[in-house]
């Protein structure tokens, strides 16, 4: 999906802060990727720049730095250079209707919101986010379309999908390519599609339109934009440009559906940790030299390890039972295993053999183990056929640490819906903004 301009906004001054975080962004990516030639970014670069949760619940500094730094980080060169062009696109209008310096608050308390709800998030998007990095500007540019949203709902765009390379464009309002764009993160996000931090985009959408309420309650931005629009109206009488167009009501009712939903799925979220006891435990496992953090979620009597990158980690995890990592008949005790048995990974019965010593906390979670294994390796063809293949041992050992994520979970989810509803109340406010007069404004700014 892409976006072409048809036209641009009228400009009363230079976008400087537009260009000066283009330019900050692309010096942080050459930073980060000149090792692989300026096509991504090293996996040393993301987990050390980006927005990983874990980090803010166990060192609240370092993980406050990190929503900083994870906003200019990107992954790749297409991933930065569509988040430019969306912010060159949407952001020279934006800075010059609200003014440099609101733009820049705009821009970086978007990218706050946008950790915000990545992290109110994880009850329904999953617990693995908690130790996976989310990097980007989105979240910060998104904010920025949503202040478009309210500004700019007219401006003519192109709105070209590809079809086996092959570009079909039609021509649409901001607003129409807008209100699909946000729709798209919310399906998106509901449906847990992988790979995109998608309630990440809806929380900075979403504080950008209520932060465009908050500041055109000060009559100097009022002034700024109405100047804006004056000049736009001289550029009509000209044939040059038509003036913008309030969104109607449809699309606030539309919007606020939206936004209900979201305030109902964080909610949810965490009425859901308390209900079912949800507690979290952080796995820190290296095997055969390779290092990962993965996560232990206990709920309703039940247990569950998310996934590794790693490939020692993951075949490690997979073949360790359940009742070694995690049973209350075995709290404060130290367990020596000398034992074959067989795991079933992908329909196929795998040998195992486990020479290790476990100790286990007082709740019965793992809190040390080290020791060797020797299994197979599983490869599952195309077709979903799985079969053993080599022989492989991995020496280990694994530590366990407790974290307390329900308070942090009841503030950002009430951060969120407080958000939301501020979101809600500019979308029907924004009016009285933007409608008074010229002259009116005039009077309140100078007599």
């Amino acid at each position: 999906m892409v976006v072409i301009p048809r036209e641009e906004q009228p400009a009363l001054k230079k976008a400087w802060f537009t260009y000066s975080l283009i330019l900050i962004n692309i010096i942080v990516y050459v930073y980060t990727s000149y090792n692989n030639l300026l096509l991504t970014s090293t996996n040393e670069s993301i987990y050390k720049l980006g927005f990983i949760p874990q980090i803010l619940l166990e060192d609240p500094v370092q993980g406050v730095l990190r929503i900083f730094t994870s906003m200019f980080t990107h992954v790749n060169i297409f991933h930065i250079f569509f988040n430019m062009y969306f912010l060159w696109i949407f952001g020279r209008s934006v800075e010059n209707a609200i003014g440099h310096k609101r733009f820049l608050i705009l821009y970086l308390l978007s990218g706050i919101a946008a950790s915000i709800f990545y992290f109110a998030f994880i009850p329904i998007g999953g617990y693995d986010s908690l130790v996976i990095p989310a990097i980007g500007a989105s979240g910060a540019i998104s904010g920025i379309l949503g202040a478009y949203l309210l500004l700019f709902p007219n401006t003519k765009l192109m709105f070209c999908l590809f079809f086996i390379f092959i570009p079909i464009c039609i021509p649409v309002s901001s607003i129409i390519f807008l209100i699909i764009w946000f729709s798209e993160q919310v399906i998106y996000g509901f449906l847990e599609l992988g790979g995109v931090a998608y309630f990440a985009h809806v929380g900075g959408f979403i504080t950008g339109i209520f932060l465009s309420y908050v500041f055109f309650k000060d009559s100097s931005v009022r002034l700024n934009y109405h100047l804006l629009m004056e000049y736009s109206s001289m550029m009509e009488k000209i044939g040059i440009k038509g003036m913008p167009r309030r969104i109607g009501k449809w699309t606030k009712y539309f919007l606020t559906f939206l936004f209900i939903l979201i305030f109902l799925a964080f909610s949810s979220g965490t009425a859901e940790v308390y209900a079912t006891n949800t507690n979290i435990y952080f796995l820190n496992v290296t095997a055969n030299g390779q290092s990962d953090v993965v996560v232990l979620k206990l709920y309703s009597g039940k247990a569950e390890v998310s996934q590794s990158s790693v490939d020692e980690v993951r075949i490690l995890l997979n073949r360790i039972p359940e009742s070694f990592i995690c049973n209350k008949e075995l709290a404060n005790k130290n367990m020596t295993y000398r034992e074959f048995y067989n795991v079933t990974i992908n329909g196929v019965s795998v040998p195992v053999f486990l020479d290790a010593v476990f100790s286990y906390r007082y709740d019965g979670i793992v809190d040390y183990a080290s020791g060797n294994i020797s299994t197979y390796i599983v490869l599952t063809d195309i077709y979903g056929n799985s079969n053993l293949d080599g022989k492989v041992n991995i020496s280990f050992n694994m530590t366990s640490q407790y974290t307390n994520i329900k308070e942090p979970l009841v503030i950002s989810s009430s951060a969120s819906i407080l958000l939301t509803i501020g979101a809600i109340i500019s979308l029907f406010r924004i009016e009285e903004a933007l409608s008074v007069s010229f002259y009116d404004l005039w009077r309140e700014r100078w007599i």
